[in-house]
């Protein structure tokens, strides 16, 4: 797993627009790639300029290794930890977010990054709990998923309905964003939002024409600050809208 400078740009923006820092963790070891070609360059330099205009990308890279955790420290996080199920990469810690979290990782961490690796675990709705559990109440997650044409990456791609119909109607996380982007170079400035079905009662529409390439899932969510049931049951949400239409 790696940031390439599309995500990185949209990490910085995430960040600095919500303010987040303290405790960060990133599921797997994230490899810093920054820039890459043109467009995306482009891209990374602006908002690199617009949010950090002191730092220069070469502050961004370990002095050591390729990973990233001089990148998330220079966001402004007070410690960062890796989170993996091998130590193949020297994560902080290893842990299998498909299996028991124990109680010392429960509310550890301000916000949690999952840059492309909660679609490799099988048992993806126990790898979603745990990162609840995780997280303190408003904690962040932010998701970098893999969405469209990715075939045999991984087990799952992770499309809107997941951010609208687990994190925030079953969950009751506040959604603080959520678009896809394509990871193309020639199309990094293209973004494409969608509808939130809770609101409208009907499935996301996008608000525009999806590129070629891989897209990515851009988003973001926050834990409310009082309990949640720790069971809710989860149906996506046109469904639900037609069982009450039927009931009436």
């Amino acid at each position: 797993m790696a940031i390439p400078d599309t995500l990185a740009a949209r990490l910085i923006e995430t960040v600095k627009q919500n303010d987040l820092s303290g405790a960060f963790a990133m599921l797997g070891r994230q490899r810093w790639v920054g820039k890459r070609r043109k467009r995306s360059a482009a891209l990374f330099e602006k908002t690199l300029g617009t949010y950090l205009p002191d730092v220069a990308e070469e502050d961004l890279v370990n002095p050591n290794d390729s990973y990233s955790e001089t990148f998330f420290e220079t966001l402004g996080f007070s410690s960062v930890d890796s989170i993996d199920v091998s130590d193949f990469e020297n994560a902080t810690i290893i842990q299998d977010l498909g299996g028991k979290l124990p109680k010392k990782l429960e509310r550890k961490f301000d916000v949690i990054y999952d840059g492309g690796t909660c679609e490799h675990i099988f048992d993806l709705p126990t790898a979603y709990r745990n990162i609840h559990k995780m997280l303190k109440p408003g904690g962040v997650l932010i998701g970098h998923s893999p969405c469209n044409n990715w075939i045999n990456h991984s087990f799952y791609q992770i499309n809107p309905e997941m951010v609208y119909g687990f994190w925030e109607k079953t969950m009751e996380y506040a959604v603080l964003h959520c678009s896809l982007q394509p990871l193309m170079p020639m199309y990094a400035h293209k973004v494409v939002t969608t509808t939130n079905p809770n609101e409208t009662g009907v499935r996301p529409r996008l608000s525009g024409d999806l590129p070629g390439g891989g897209i990515i899932l851009n988003y973001a969510v926050r834990k409310p600050l009082k309990a949640q049931s720790s069971n809710p049951k989860v149906y996506q949400s046109d469904y639900v809208n037609r069982w009450q239409e039927a009931a009436e």
